[in-house]
């Protein structure tokens, strides 16, 4: 008995050893794993960051060409007020203006010349100089600042790579990206940008061939940006311990280089622990992001300090000899206490180290077997729970998603917890105390599975982006409506008039076409000012939009040109009164800055499939019509009256 129990620590001692460097095993790979999901990540979030950076340049440039095609007649001045009160704000950084260049043939320059010095540019020139039958020089840039005065002028048709751009962007219809190319400026050395393209063409309706495209090139809008500028801009820091790159094309080769970040002076670049790359493709363009982890990623994160799991079972294990020898008989005890320190460890350095990722932010911690979940303060706020208001289970979380993103939340949660996706990343929106709905991001990645595979727990962070989903829903906004009127664009107009018609091709259906025009709208606008016919526009604007049904589309081509489109079950009987509801409204007095003032509209109305077959010869029909009602008569300001035109279609 006596040699038993002096042998007892020894075997306790060998087993505790043993077990220590089992759990160091498992530990290092599931760090190893860890690491690779935290890697990964934040290699597809700077890739999405920089995607969602490019779709917001590319708004503000389509809607700049969406001004110019409305407005073909814009002077320099015109175009300036529309940059300036654009909400260039941090969001937009790397960008370092908007510009206009023109396509002009050689016998044209004299009469660009000439019309620039008129505008007060006597130093505008064309450069590079040279003898070529087309130019394409860039007429305007804003902001009138001193690196984007460097570009006026340049021919950027002279330049081989960048015409292969506005060439590309020509045929296509769509934006274009240059390769790396050195920004004239002030800036040190030149550094690496590039050249964002979009065409303009001539006439009310979008080229729909090569051909016609080439045929009705006025010329392009164009952004300069300054890389540097653009990626240090990002939502978010890039996590310590990372090196990203960013290269022009698929080649990683030193002249292909567009960005590099820069790390801390603890960070001297080694042998990378992980290295990655993404391609991405933005106006045809293709970039690759390349990821590189140093050491300092790793420890940040928890791993490299497996060797303190190895020697905290060390440790543990001649405690639980010790105790063996001074409690022999409760060694059963001391056992499952020292298995429950050890899982109690384990879960707490896993907790913190992704709570750590997350500061800041709400983060919450899932047991799937139960479905509870428990979460800190920061996260009951951005979810809209009350202080001191209880852990809700899985079931009623789900409850506060919002019903059209609570099936897509699940799919992909249902991905992560199955191992199908290696982490949790979904934007939704829950409710909030106030009976409104705010924009969140979850993130998390399954930390815990049993034998067969099965999640035991799954812990993430919840980040409040409201603010951010409220400003891309306005870009949005603004890229496809009027800023005067807030009524449909012409190329938002085109777009759902192009849905409703294969709609009703498809089930049968009638359609109905408005085409109106303001009848002596110029005299007003000349007599009274650009404010007075503003106003003016935007009360015709309300008053042809609250005679039409929610389901009807209304927008703005021109000047004092408006459109309706009428869906649903629609007749000529119906439409005609529609249409006389707008004249009578049009027509009622308006009180503007004090002035009264009357005003008629002339309309034109064209039913599918009855009067045309397709956006065009709807149009047509419309736009025929209008003018044969136009010409029937109009009423006139100051009393004086003529019989108005029939609004009825050809």
């Amino acid at each position: 008995m006596g040699l038993r129990w002096r042998g007892l620590p020894w075997l306790v001692l060998a087993a505790g050893l043993g077990l220590s460097l089992l759990v160091w095993q498992q530990q290092c790979r599931h760090e190893e794993r860890q690491l690779r999901a935290a890697f990964d990540a934040s290699l597809r979030d700077v890739g999405q960051r920089v995607e969602q950076r490019m779709a917001a340049h590319e708004h503000l440039l389509q809607g700049l060409r969406g001004f110019v095609e409305a407005y073909p007649q814009t002077d320099a001045a015109a175009l300036r007020r529309y940059v300036d009160a654009l909400p260039l704000g941090a969001d937009y950084a790397g960008l370092q203006g908007l510009g206009l260049a023109l396509l002009v043939d050689a016998t044209d320059l004299p009469e660009l010349l000439r019309r620039q010095r008129l505008a007060g540019n006597e130093s505008f020139r064309i450069w590079p100089e040279g003898s070529r039958p087309r130019h394409a020089p860039v007429v305007q840039i804003e902001p009138g600042v001193a690196r984007n005065q460097l570009m006026l002028g340049r021919d950027l048709l002279a330049e081989p790579l960048l015409a292969e751009v506005l060439e590309a962007a020509r045929d296509s219809g769509r934006l274009a990206l240059s390769t790396k190319l050195a920004l004239p400026g002030p800036q040190t050395g030149n550094p690496a940008g590039f050249l964002m393209a979009l065409p303009i063409y001539r006439g009310n309706e979008p080229p729909i061939s090569v051909t016609q495209r080439r045929e009705r090139l006025r010329g392009w809008v164009v952004a300069p940006v300054l890389v540097q500028e653009l990626m240090a801009s990002l939502y978010g820091e890039l996590p310590p311990g990372l090196l990203l790159t960013l290269y022009d094309g698929q080649e990683l080769a030193a002249d292909r280089l567009l960005y590099r970040s820069v790390l801390a002076a603890e960070d001297e670049p080694v042998r990378p622990l992980l290295q990655a790359q993404e391609f991405l493709v933005v106006g045809g363009h293709t970039w690759t992001v390349s990821l590189q982890a140093q050491p300092r990623f790793a420890s940040l994160r928890g791993a490299l300090g497996t060797e303190a799991v190895l020697l905290a079972g060390v440790g543990l294990s001649v405690l639980l000899s010790l105790l063996a020898w001074l409690l022999a008989t409760s060694r059963g005890r001391a056992l499952a206490l020292a298995e429950r320190m050890t899982r109690a460890l384990r879960e707490s350095e896993q907790r913190w180290a992704f709570a750590l990722e997350g500061a800041g932010d709400g983060v919450w911690d899932l047991h799937t077997a139960d479905g509870s979940i428990s979460s800190s303060a920061r996260w009951k706020t951005i979810m809209g729970l009350r202080p001191g208001q209880g852990e809700p289970n899985l079931s009623q979380l789900l409850a506060c998603t919002h019903p059209e993103d609570l099936p897509r939340l699940q799919s992909e949660l249902q991905r992560c917890l199955d191992g199908h996706s290696p982490s949790l990343v979904s934007e939704y929106r829950v409710a909030s105390g106030s009976g409104d709905w705010n924009w969140v991001l979850a993130r998390a990645t399954v930390v815990e599975r049993d034998e067969q595979g099965r999640p035991l727990r799954i812990i993430g962070t919840l980040s409040d982006i409201n603010a951010r989903r409220q400003s891309e829903e306005r870009l949005r906004f603004m890229a496809l409506h009027d800023p005067l009127t807030e009524l449909a664009n012409r190329a938002h107009f085109d777009e759902r008039m192009h849905f409703a018609l294969a709609n009703s091709r498809r089930y049968n259906e009638n359609l109905g076409l408005i085409l109106l025009d303001l009848d002596r709208f110029k005299p007003i606008n000349d007599q009274f000012g650009h404010a007075v016919g503003d106003q003016l526009l935007q009360t015709v604007a309300r008053r042809i939009k609250s005679s039409v049904r929610e389901t009807d589309t209304v927008g703005r081509i021109g000047g004092d040109e408006f459109v309706v489109l009428l869906t649903g079950p629609v007749t000529r009987e119906t439409a005609q009164l529609v249409a006389d509801k707008i004249f009578n409204q049009v027509a009622l007095p308006m009180e503007l800055n004090g002035l009264h003032i009357e005003i008629t509209c002339s309309l034109g109305l064209a039913l599918y499939p009855e009067d045309g077959q397709d956006e065009l010869s709807l149009t047509k029909a419309a736009d025929d019509s209008m003018y044969r009602n136009k010409r029937a008569g109009r009423r006139l300001m100051g009393g004086e009256a003529r019989t108005p035109g029939e609004f009825k279609a050809p």
